[in-house]
């Protein structure tokens, strides 16, 4: 399957990944060498849980986001849309037919899509500001869906696109 569109994480994204490996490389400098040339340090703060589990999360958090930037956030094919979020472990791969609803906060960022698999209803959150293209994006699953049968409703502070009255 040959992706129609492709749609990248903006630029911004990567460079917040970048910045927290080398916050996480500097400050793993600082702890080798107080390691290395401080015994204080190494009896001292050092030795606490939570600096290596901060500098854990640094490490993993910076290299998730920015190893998975390096990948397109979304595909839009006639068949089904591939995404990416940076919150999920790989890519969700949705065909359209399984699509039930597509959430959108009116005022907001978020995007939630709603569908079904043999095991049973689930949906991925999508944050539209990280999308590179998010008005072609949005134009885009509209048009499908909308060709597709899926009518618009507003319920609360969200716009709602769905296959029918009920969600």
């Amino acid at each position: 399957m040959q992706p129609q569109e492709v749609f990248g994480f903006r630029p911004w994204v990567r460079r917040a990944g970048l910045s927290i490996l080398l916050v996480a490389i500097a400050i793993s400098a600082i702890l080798a060498t107080g390691l290395i040339f401080s015994e204080e340090v190494r009896r001292g703060w050092a030795g606490e849980g939570f600096v290596w589990v901060y500098l854990g999360a640094l490490w993993v958090g910076g290299a998730k986001v920015y190893f998975g930037t390096l990948r397109p956030l979304a595909e839009i094919s006639i068949e089904e849309l591939i995404v990416r979020p940076l919150h999920l472990a790989g890519s969700r791969r949705i065909p359209w037919e399984w699509v039930s609803a597509i959430e959108q906060m009116t005022v907001g960022d978020r995007m939630i899509i709603h569908y079904s698999t043999s095991r049973g209803p689930r949906f991925v959150a999508m944050n539209l500001n990280l999308i590179k293209g998010r008005r072609r994006f949005q134009i885009s699953v509209d048009e499908i869906l909308s060709a597709r049968g899926f009518r618009e409703r507003s319920e609360g502070g969200s716009r709602i696109l769905a296959k029918s009255p009920q969600m």
